[in-house]
């Protein structure tokens, strides 16, 4: 079986509203929404990946941001296991404020709407450990 790494980018605002990517034309499988991520390449930290991946998606210096790294979860598909690094930042940047250079745009959503939201696979588990993790600060 396949084995993937990626690290996940989760940006939250004040309201506790998550950042996510609008896929609509631009979709692989049949997705709206999306999380900001990438894979890492070959001889990649997460933590790398996910700066490089920052820069590559949203135009942003993740090394002037304070984030969490809130380690690594476990994700099974019919045809790879792939590995989510998950890095959380706070920040009080609107929808308007960030460069969208892969896919269409962004646009923060409340846990309960994002649950609702076509994804390529259910998120419900990683929305639930991100809410409760900002929850809990």
């Amino acid at each position: 079986m396949k084995i993937r790494k990626v690290s996940l980018i989760w940006f939250y605002n004040e309201k506790n509203q998550i950042l996510l990517q609008e896929r609509w034309d631009y979709s692989k499988n049949w997705e709206e929404w999306a999380f900001f991520w990438g894979w890492i390449e070959k001889g990649e930290t997460p933590e790398e990946a996910f700066i490089r991946e920052a820069k590559e998606e949203l135009d942003l210096d993740m090394t002037k941001f304070a984030y969490d790294y809130l380690g690594e979860s476990i994700y099974e598909f019919p045809e790879k296991i792939v590995y989510w690094n998950l890095f959380l930042i706070k920040t009080d940047l609107k929808e308007t404020d960030f460069t969208v250079l892969e896919w269409k745009a962004a646009k923060y959503f409340s846990f309960e709407e994002a649950k609702k939201l076509k994804f390529p696979s259910d998120p419900s588990d990683m929305i639930d450990k991100i809410k409760n993790y900002i929850l809990s600060k």
